[in-house]
């Protein structure tokens, strides 16, 4: 019965092991992944470049700072709100939330007006590249 019980603890690391192979042949190293999840949100050949950059630092009314790279798609978010011009930090254009589709993290915020885009919250995303090393 011993015997049994080993082969059963060696087949599920296998299975664990298989996972992991699985997860990074199905990544690349520029996809920029959920930091709470790992879900893959994007990648860099979305970025978006506004007003020719396409990262930005700003500060809300509450005083918080972000750090937000700027994303044309972002295929694991979801939106999150009705869109509002109120506090907007790329003038007109409206944000709502950009939300994580597998763990429901706040990502960042999907802008909608002349471009439609994502802001994403550089603290909150990793580059695929760091699960590489």
């Amino acid at each position: 019965m011993e015997e049994k019980i080993n082969l059963n603890q060696q087949d599920g690391v296998s299975t664990e092991i298989e996972k992991k192979v699985k997860f990074k042949t199905e990544l690349k190293p520029d996809d920029w992944l959920c930091i709470a999840c790992n879900k893959k949100i994007t990648s860099d050949k979305e970025r978006f470049e506004y007003n020719n950059q396409s990262e930005f630092q700003f500060v809300n009314p509450g005083g918080f700072y972000f750090d937000i790279i700027t994303f044309e798609s972002a295929d694991g978010c979801f939106e999150v709100g009705e869109p509002t011009l109120d506090n907007t930090w790329f003038e007109g254009h409206k944000w709502s939330f950009a939300i994580c589709s597998r763990c429901s993290n706040h990502l960042g915020w999907k802008y909608s007006g002349k471009y439609f885009f994502y802001g994403l919250i550089k603290e909150r995303i990793i580059k695929g590249v760091a699960l590489f090393n």
